[in-house]
Order: C-alpha cells, then sequence, then structure tokens
C-alpha cells in the first residue's frame, strides 16, 4: 500500500467553506505565489507519518500504523485541515495588488472581453439572454457586461460547496449540492466560462475577480494534503518561495519588486521596518543592498540606477525613493522628465508635521525652520524621540551647499550618526519583543502604504 492509494493528487483552494478552484496532478505555483511560508499549517501527527510514509522504500512493508494513514472517510472535513497554506482575504488582495492583479481590473477586462464579443456579432451589449437550457432560445434580460460578470462570480462561489467548485453547464454534485441558483445567475455563470476555461493562463486572474466584493475578513485556504501525501511536495520546503522559483521567468508579475535606495543606511533599516510595520507584504520588496553590490550611494545614482535599469529592459516593477530634501527634489525632478516605463515609479520620503518647525544651524545662527523638502533624510522617519539628542532636545540640522538649480540649500542633521544608532537600537527591540508598535512608527507605516501604492498597476 502506497500513498497513492490512500489518497488522489488534488490541490484545493477554499473561500471560507466553499472550494473555488482546484486542480490534479500539478503544483499550483501561480496560486501558491499570494501565501507565504508564515501561512503554513499542519497536523504534525499526521505530517509526521506522511513524511515517514513517504520515505518508506517501496520494497518494503508497511506497518500497521502507516496502513492506515490517509484512510480517514470522505466525510471527514478534518482531512482539510491537515496541510497546507492559510491567510485572510484581505492578505491576498494586497498580495495580488502587488504582483499586479486587481479585482477591478479583472473585471473590466472580463466585462470588455464579453464587450467585443458582442459587438462582433451584432448583439446588444447590455442585454444578457436568458435561456433554461442549452439549446433553448433565451429571454432577453437587460443587463451590462459589467453586471453579467459579478452578478456571475457571485453566483458562482454561492453554487460551490465545501467539495466541488461549481460546474459551468449548473450541473450538482448528487452527493452535495451548492446554494439554489436562479436562471439569471445560472445563465451569468455560463458566461464565465471562458474565462476559467481558455480567457487566461494565470488562475491569479480569476482569484482576483472572484474576491471582488468578499469579506476582507473571510479565510483562504489552499489545501495541499493530498500532494503532500502522494510525495508531491515537502512539508520542511518553503513552497511559497518555491513558486516563486518556478515562476521566476515572469518577472513583471510574480518577481520582486525592486526598491532603490540613496544609501547604505537607507537600505539596511527601510527593509527591516517594512517587516515590522507591513510583515504580511514586505517580501515582495527587494531593496538594493549597496553593501553586498559595494555600488555608490546618494541621489545621482538613484537616477542612473532607474535610467540603466530601464536601459536594460529590467521586467520588474522598480521604485526609487528619494530623500525629503533639496537633493531630492532635484533628482525626482531629473526622473520625471526621464521616459521611464510604466512600471517604474519615484518618490520622495514622505512629508512629516515635525518637520515643519524644526531647528537648525546656520551662517545667522540657530533658529526654527521647515526642513520638509530640504533635510528630511532616513533617520527623520522612525519617530520624534530618535532625534532628541543626549540633552533632551531635538538635533538640529544643519545648512550645508546651496544647490542653483533649485535656488534652495540642503540640510543635514548635524549628529547623524548618533540617531542612526538610535535607530538600529529601535529596530532590534522592535525585532526582539515583537509587541504592538507604537505611534512612533507612523512615519514608516505612512511610507510602506506609499510602497504599496506605488507598486499596484494604474486603474485605467
Amino acid at each position: 500500500m502506497d500513498a497513492e492509494v490512500l489518497m488522489s493528487d488534488r490541490w484545493r483552494l477554499r473561500l471560507g467553506d466553499k472550494q473555488i478552484l482546484s486542480g490534479k496532478n500539478e503544483f499550483p505555483s501561480r496560486l501558491m505565489t499570494v501565501f507565504q511560508e508564515e501561512d503554513k499549517y499542519m497536523q504534525k501527527e499526521w505530517v509526521r507519518a506522511i513524511d515517514e510514509l513517504n520515505r518508506n522504500p517501496a520494497d518494503q512493508e508497511l506497518s500497521a500504523r502507516l496502513e492506515t494513514i490517509g484512510a480517514a472517510d470522505d466525510d471527514d472535513s478534518g482531512g482539510f485541515e491537515r496541510f497546507g497554506y492559510r491567510t485572510t482575504v484581505e492578505t491576498v488582495l494586497a498580495r495580488l495588488r502587488l504582483m499586479g492583479f486587481t479585482p477591478e481590473a479583472s473585471v473590466r477586462s472580463m466585462a470588455e472581453i464579453r464587450r467585443s464579443e458582442l459587438r462582433e456579432y451584432g448583439m446588444d451589449e447590455n442585454i444578457l439572454l436568458v435561456s433554461p437550457a442549452h439549446g433553448v432560445q433565451g429571454t432577453p434580460h437587460e443587463m451590462s457586461c459589467v453586471q453579467v460578470i459579478l452578478t456571475g462570480l457571485a453566483a458562482y462561489i454561492k453554487g460551490c460547496t465545501a467539495r466541488h467548485e461549481l460546474d459551468f453547464k449548473g450541473e450538482e454534485d448528487e452527493e452535495e449540492k451548492g446554494e439554489d441558483l436562479d436562471l439569471v445567475e445560472l445563465n451569468c455563470i455560463e458566461e464565465l466560462e471562458f474565462y476559467f476555461e481558455d480567457g487566461t493562463d494565470d488562475p491569479r486572474f480569476i482569484l482576483s475577480a472572484l474576491l471582488h466584493g468578499q469579506d476582507p475578513q473571510a479565510i483562504m485556504t489552499m489545501d495541499l494534503s493530498e500532494l503532500l501525501a502522494t510525495d508531491y511536495i515537502s512539508s520542511t520546503e518553503d513552497l511559497s518561495a518555491q513558486a516563486n522559483r518556478e515562476l521566476s521567468f515572469i518577472t513583471a508579475s510574480t518577481g520582486p519588486i525592486i526598491v532603490i535606495t540613496e544609501g547604505r543606511f537607507d537600505s539596511h533599516v527601510l527593509p527591516r521596518a517594512l517587516r515590522l510595520v507591513r510583515p504580511e507584504i514586505a517580501n515582495y520588496f527587494k531593496f538594493w543592498d549597496l553593501d553586498t553590490s559595494k555600488a555608490a550611494g546618494g541621489t545621482d545614482q538613484v537616477v542612473k540606477n532607474m535610467r540603466s535599469f530601464a536601459a536594460a529592459g529590467v521586467m520588474n516593477r522598480v521604485i526609487g525613493i528619494l530623500d525629503n530634501d533639496t537633493a531630492g527634489r532635484q533628482a525626482e525632478k531629473q526622473l520625471v522628465s526621464t521616459l521611464l516605463p510604466g512600471h517604474y515609479a519615484v518618490c520622495r520620503l514622505p512629508d512629516l508635521d515635525y518637520a515643519r518647525s524644526y531647528p537648525t544651524l546656520g551662517p545667522s545662527g540657530t533658529g526654527l525652520d521647515d526642513v520638509t523638502g530640504r533635510a528630511c533624510s532616513v533617520e527623520f522617519y522612525f519617530g520624534r524621540e530618535c532625534l532628541l539628542g543626549t540633552d533632551g532636545e531635538l538635533i538640529p540640522v544643519r545648512w550645508k551647499s546651496h544647490i542653483n538649480s533649485m535656488d534652495d540649500y540642503q540640510g543635514e542633521l548635524s549628529e547623524k550618526a548618533y540617531v542612526q544608532r538610535r535607530i538600529e537600537a529601535m529596530l532590534a527591540e522592535a525585532e526582539a519583543h515583537r509587541e504592538p508598535l507604537g505611534s512612533e512608527w507612523d512615519p514608516m507605516r505612512q511610507l510602506a502604504q506609499m510602497l504599496v501604492d506605488l507598486a499596484e498597476p494604474p486603474a485605467d
């Protein structure tokens, strides 16, 4: 007796208690990119036994205990809890958006395809022909293409059960039926068949459409129990990382979003901060490692790197982050005037309220000034407390060179190394204790959201 006798080799994707997608004899690489290793769940005793079974030589007789593995009755819903990955709809959608798949865009695309087909055959794009059966003339029902798609998607999920996704012909499983569907819903579902069967090579397109309007806190589960039992996969491997490796050639959608920063300190602390404030999406961003690459830093280098990546045809989404200072404004101006690809973006660090009246040092002595867009480097973005000196006062900005093209002075923290040490300590403390983060992390939360917004595809 072996694992293939015990189970089939099917994966199942569930939304709440409904199976919405499934597949057989394959590892669902594209769909697995919406999960991370921390989403993995398992029944440890069952998994240990399966691992032992998979290691058992084919010519060696099984023990009585191993003979019974996986032989649970099909009605045992606990089988769905054996091994897989799960997270919320909200997290899946956030990750899908970062990969370029948004519910709104998917629905629009599906509606436009239907609209084009109706126009090609000279049919009214705002009419759905509702037929009680195949081959029977339909009754006109007024519905826009978008309404047809949205109704079909909602009806599809409505008709799914815990063990089966809905058949496009409206045929229900003899053992288990989903919620009742009316004729309009059934006909709208039939309009989706092209998209599910032939309309896309990437199931993330369909998944993003299916999640349109769903409860953000509903649970998405990728059940991989059968693939584990049939030795398709290993319980110890990072399967989300495996999925990205298998799809590495599709870099525009599954590859990491490359973030280019000005300096080594920025590239060191920003990814750590992102993992703290937005752990669910942090792994989708890859910060340009200036220490490892030994590359030069500075605003000029951000401009050069962005232009070089574009010239080399790098298909990853690329985001350049500039300091919110005078040199950063100058570099931003240069990049905005450059014809960069649509999946490239540039931004300056966000504005800060406590930077609008900040101590400064200049030829005329001390004062308070608005240093927004003139002196705000990354050191400003770990809360006001990190900017306090040993005397309890804010460490001042020192005005330095005048940038003629911007007709403004460039400023810099007078004790930057001291502030950097405080930031390192702050990060280490947060990473060690994993307690809820306070309001001092709000600037980093703001920056994280800015990165997410820039990484998402345009609305139109």
